[in-house]
């Protein structure tokens, strides 16, 4: 499914996997939600070779004020969640796909002063904020009620 949308209309017929337009940003839905969780959007924009200062910056930058960011532990956890679906979606229009082998992806959640999460092959874990490399990754998700 593509086209421009308001996210009002994401719990009603979308699917994690379906890639769509917000913002005029090409997105994917990585999780429709729930009456707990808001609809999670992943941005099909990506950065790599980035600290974690480095990423924070890049997605402020890059999106704006359009509250698109880093995301959390948790909006990261439900990534993970949708993974599979998500990377075969991706795979299918010829996108980079995510959290793939020997990638980090940052989030915005500190574990303490000199150290991040970020989601790699093996899950969530804490890394030295000034770790950098090709491998460390940042894209940022949109989430709304």
């Amino acid at each position: 499914m593509m086209g421009s949308t308001s996210l009002s209309g994401c719990r009603r017929g979308y699917e994690p996997g379906d890639i769509i337009k917000v913002d005029g940003r090409r997105c994917i839905v990585a999780d429709v939600g729930s009456d707990k969780h808001p609809v999670l959007l992943l941005s099909l924009e990506e950065a790599s070779d980035l600290d974690a200062d480095s990423a924070a910056r890049w997605a402020s930058t890059v999106m704006g004020d359009t509250n698109w960011h880093l995301p959390t532990r948790e909006e990261m956890e439900r990534v993970r969640k949708y993974k599979s679906m998500i990377n075969m979606a991706l795979e299918k229009k010829g996108e980079p796909t995510i959290l793939r082998n020997h990638t980090f992806y940052w989030t915005s959640t500190q574990c303490s002063e000199s150290h991040t999460y970020a989601c790699g092959p093996i899950g969530l874990q804490c890394y030295f904020k000034t770790n950098h490399s090709t491998n460390y990754r940042a894209r940022t998700v949109k989430a709304e009620n």
